[in-house]
């Protein structure tokens, strides 16, 4: 048998079609199994693997249409093609409406039979291609993601250690239903992915949803898809987001903007790990990692109606918080270099450094927009910067002056943060660095706020 011979049910309760047909096919050199009814036909479909199946809309049992819809309940990739002796174009508007691939009528044309079996081929070799660059991209995400596993969160500060040991121990604790809070621009998309690439998923998919993007109307049907005639311009079958990324990370980013419909179908689907298309009666399992995340408080808006209380502790067995970036002051700089590095790989040849004076201007900024807004920034700021150094006006912030933290100001005025900075500096001889491990702070902290105290050391 030819390596691209198909292997075809021919279901016709007719002596005369099954001899003819069968005949013809196999001396085509295609494998054929023959079935006398409806009930045989979905019978040998259950046992047996098929590239493509000729029904016969009548016959005993169970009709041709019986048989299309079991499959496109359980196989419906099978290409179904439908054969009637009363061939009406109602009669064939009804079977193409219902999902089947083509349309023969009695007696059967040979040559019509082979320009069917022929574009079943074409849709074979499609498929075929397709899966092999799908391997492809799939070999290429594991290669990126082994060398993403390398790097993780940059920052200094006590929030950003605590939240590299959280992200560890929700990845242990293999948990499938974490929430992050925190404002706008915080990192919660990123810290998702470090979550996807320590777990050991890392090379299956990572789906990230904007759930404000989703229009009330398509939401529903994004998330957990639909079947081919589920409504209005549904002309295929679709998989949803949930399904494609079985196995991985789902990523749904400000869960809070789901209407209250789709809040219920995903907490279901949080609860059984299965979900029914839009349209569709099979019920299908998911292994799905779901991280949610959000910028709103969530109990103020169960408390006004507007999110669901079981859903919200369904998301969150595993809370993650990420702190505004004014209040970790330790990850600016760290942040801002990262970010430098990553615009200067953008533009090979050039070079961008940062000034001190601008370093301190950053680290006294508050940063409403967190790190987006940093990252922004320092964009602008490598554009304008044509010497190469980076300085203050290039940055188009406030003077540090106007934006010095509360603590830091206090210190100035000879606060106790002065007092114990001099006091560390004077147990350590002055070594700066040793001082800094004893306040149990970042060194590039440190020496930033004995410059803002005017502490020369």
């Amino acid at each position: 048998m030819e390596e691209n011979a198909l292997h075809i049910l021919l279901a016709d309760d007719e002596p005369i079609v099954q001899h003819t047909l069968g005949q013809y096919l196999r001396r085509a050199g295609y494998s054929v199994t023959i079935v006398r009814d409806g009930q045989e036909a979905i019978e040998a479909l259950d046992a047996d693997a098929f590239d493509l199946a000729f029904v016969d809309i009548r016959m005993p049992r169970l009709d041709g249409l019986a048989v299309l819809e079991h499959v496109q309940q359980t196989q419906p990739q099978l290409p179904i093609v439908l054969i009637s002796g009363h061939g009406t174009m109602e009669c064939v508007i009804e079977a193409l409406r219902k999902g089947a691939a083509d349309f023969l009528t009695k007696p059967v044309r040979l040559g019509e039979m082979d320009a069917v079996i022929e574009k079943c081929l074409q849709v074979r070799k499609m498929r075929e291609d397709n899966r092999h660059l799908h391997e492809t991209i799939r070999g290429i995400q594991v290669l990126a993601g082994l060398k993403e596993k390398r790097h993780t969160f940059v920052g200094e500060s006590k929030s950003s250690q605590a939240l590299r040991q959280l992200v560890a121990q929700s990845v242990e604790g293999g948990c499938e239903a974490i929430l992050i809070t925190g404002e706008t621009g915080t990192g919660k998309e990123v810290v998702a992915r470090e979550i996807h690439l320590q777990g050991s998923s890392y090379s299956k998919p990572f789906i990230a949803v904007s759930c404000p993007a989703l229009p009330d109307s398509l939401a529903e049907s994004e998330l957990f898809g639909h079947q081919k005639g589920a409504f209005t311009g549904a002309v295929e079958d679709r998989a949803g987001y949930f399904e494609l990324a079985d196995g991985g990370t789902l990523f749904l980013d400000e869960v809070a903007d789901l209407s209250p419909a789709v809040q219920a179908k995903l907490l279901r689907v949080l609860e059984t790990r299965s979900l029914r298309r839009i349209g569709g009666a099979k019920e299908i399992t998911v292994n799905v990692r779901v991280v949610a995340a959000t910028n709103m408080p969530l109990q103020t808006m169960i408390s006004t109606g507007r999110f669901r209380s079981d859903l919200f502790y369904r998301l969150s067995v595993f809370p993650i918080h990420l702190a505004p970036l004014r209040e970790r002051r330790e990850d600016i700089i760290p942040l801002a270099e990262h970010f430098l590095v990553r615009f200067q790989a953008q533009r090979v040849g050039r070079e961008w450094t940062l000034s001190q004076a601008a370093r301190d201007a950053l680290y006294c900024y508050d940063f409403p927009g967190n790190a987006r807004e940093l990252s922004n920034v320092i964009e602008r700021a490598a554009i304008l910067a044509t010497s190469g150094e980076i300085l203050p006006a290039h940055l188009g912030l406030p003077q540090p002056a106007a934006a010095l933290p509360a603590d830091t100001a206090g210190a100035t005025d000879g606060g106790g943060e002065r007092a114990a900075f001099l006091q560390a500096l004077e147990e350590a001889r002055w070594n700066r660095r040793k001082a800094a491990t004893m306040l149990d702070m970042p060194y590039s902290t440190f020496r930033y706020k004995l410059k803002l105290m005017g502490i020369d050391a």
